[in-house]
């Protein structure tokens, strides 16, 4: 049953107007694997007709060399940023040659290492210092484990949008209201995991020479039996050295402050590896725990757009938040775009219902709850007994799922008198029956593959589904490749300074 407080949270927002004066603005970073058509992780350049991955505005490269992430601007409806992503992507399947995307969060099988080749960014000093974080993360964590593909989906809302709630919506209010919708995401996490969950199980060299408590699945394979998203548990796209920080989001300045404590505290065995490589060329930005801001590994951050060179830290600190980054999203392996227009519109009302309900304070206790729910989701989320815990008590998932349910079905109905069709997008996307996660192991079940064949299977259907469309116009896409490739040459026209004071810079601006 709805609890009274969101009921009372909903209908104040209503009788304010909120949902009347809304305007949402969203946009989508999608990370996928170049593969070859055997399914090995391509050894070629990023293709130069996609632009140069330093300076584009639609194509850009991750931390491998072959993994490619398509950036969208953002859009005011769901519909116009769909369509540009689907657009995007014929795009890029367009100047692929035969290389086709891996669709997938987990990645393909590796022999070793030494496959992967870091992105690399020309010879600027921006460039550079993108590189040596790459290298840094290399050293870190190792290179298969950055390999995992993911979306990203930025969401503000414009500033009139706060009107009918004060009648000065200034940064600070807008910094908390952010900060209280980034709390409840956390909280409420175990939705998405479920919902969108598309990892539940990797090849088995995901793992080399990596300690992990997965059991075998088939001859080559690695899964917990319940999984939903290997993606974001222990093996996943983390790091359990940050726990130390205990970010809460209670505050904007503590936040900075944890931030800002994590990449000037060294962590012992990030010094072991040393700043530099033995031609004394930086591997490293910082031996802190974190090298820099962007390498929080969190679900949810809060984010400043800024000039190139900016730090974060320093844009939030300076100007507040202006968007959330919700990063714990899946590929969809069955879906071209690995997201569509459903569920870009199911993502709008979870951070809606997380933007407008009661957000009280998080405790260390409730850090480690949230983090516990995390890892009951993603090993067992499919389990049909599992409970969670909410301020220390265990509920079983049914019964949270229900409630929630409900709230979201009021939040869509309400947003409809914002943008009608998402009670029409919630009821479709609560009608699927099996989830994405559950739908990959009976596939792979039912045709008797591995994780490895089943992943290139899919993704040569998708790929040759992409390349029969050829009646579409790509030349907006073409110019603005053309145009970052002369910006790069720019750029390069002028090395800067020497590499090891620049990053020594760089480090002095936190």
């Amino acid at each position: 049953m709805t609890s009274d407080a969101f009921k009372r949270s909903l209908k104040i927002h209503q009788e304010k107007g909120f949902f009347r004066n809304l305007k949402i603005l969203r946009g989508i970073e999608r990370e996928s694997l170049r593969v070859t058509q055997d399914g090995k992780i391509s050894q070629r350049k990023h293709p130069e007709n996609l632009g140069s991955p330093l300076t584009s505005e639609d194509i850009t490269t991750d931390f491998a060399e072959a993994l490619v992430e398509l950036v969208t601007p953002t859009f005011e409806s769901a519909e116009e940023l769909f369509q540009h992503l689907s657009l995007l992507h014929k795009f890029l399947y367009s100047e692929m040659e035969e290389e086709i995307l891996w669709n997938f969060s987990m990645p393909c099988a590796f022999k070793n290492e030494k496959e992967i080749k870091i992105a690399e960014y020309g010879h600027t000093n921006s460039g550079m210092l993108k590189h040596i974080y790459r290298k840094g993360l290399r050293l870190r964590y190792g290179s298969i484990m950055q390999c995992v593909s993911g979306i990203h989906f930025n969401f503000s809302l414009s500033e009139s949008s706060w009107e009918p709630l004060t009648r000065n919506p200034d940064q600070s209010f807008i910094n908390q209201k952010y900060l209280g919708a980034i709390r409840n995401i956390k909280r409420n996490f175990w939705f998405l995991l479920e919902r969108l969950g598309a990892s539940p199980v990797a090849h088995e060299s995901y793992l080399l020479n990596r300690e992990h408590s997965l059991i075998k699945h088939g001859e080559n394979d690695l899964c917990f039996p319940y999984a939903t998203s290997l993606r974001m548990s222990d093996v996943g796209y983390q790091s359990s050295m940050q726990n130390a920080l205990k970010i809460n989001y209670n505050d904007l300045d503590e936040f900075i402050d944890a931030i800002i404590t994590g990449i000037k505290t060294p962590l012992k065995r990030f010094e072991n590896m040393g700043l530099f490589d033995e031609q004394g060329v930086p591997q490293q930005i910082s031996a802190g725990i974190l090298q820099i801001e962007n390498e929080l590994y969190d679900t949810v951050r809060p984010k400043r757009s800024g000039p190139s060179g900016s730090r974060p830290a320093t844009l939030l600190k300076n100007e507040g938040i202006e968007y959330l980054e919700l990063r714990g999203i899946d590929i969809n392996p069955f879906i071209p775009e690995g997201i569509d227009e459903n569920k870009i519109k199911l993502l709008d009302i979870f951070i809606m219902h997380s933007l407008i309900s009661e957000s009280p304070k998080v405790s260390d206790e409730e850090i480690e709850e949230i983090r516990t729910n995390q890892k009951t989701m993603v090993e067992d989320g499919r389990s049909e007994n599992i409970a969670l815990d909410q301020n220390g008590i265990s509920t079983p998932l049914k019964e949270l799922r229900k409630v929630f349910h409900e709230e979201l079905t009021q939040v869509a109905a309400a947003m409809d008198e914002y943008s009608p069709g998402y009670s029409h997008a919630l009821s479709a996307e609560m009608s699927e029956s099996i989830q994405p996660s559950q739908k990959i192991i009976n596939e792979m079940g039912s045709q008797n593959l591995s994780f490895q064949e089943y992943g290139l299977a899919q993704s040569k259907r998708i790929a040759a589904k992409q390349r029969s469309d050829a009646s579409n116009d790509f030349s907006k896409f073409t110019l603005n490749a053309k145009k970052s490739l002369r910006d790069f040459k720019n750029l390069n026209k002028n090395t800067g300074m020497d590499i090891n004071k620049y990053v020594e810079l760089y480090n002095s601006k936190i």
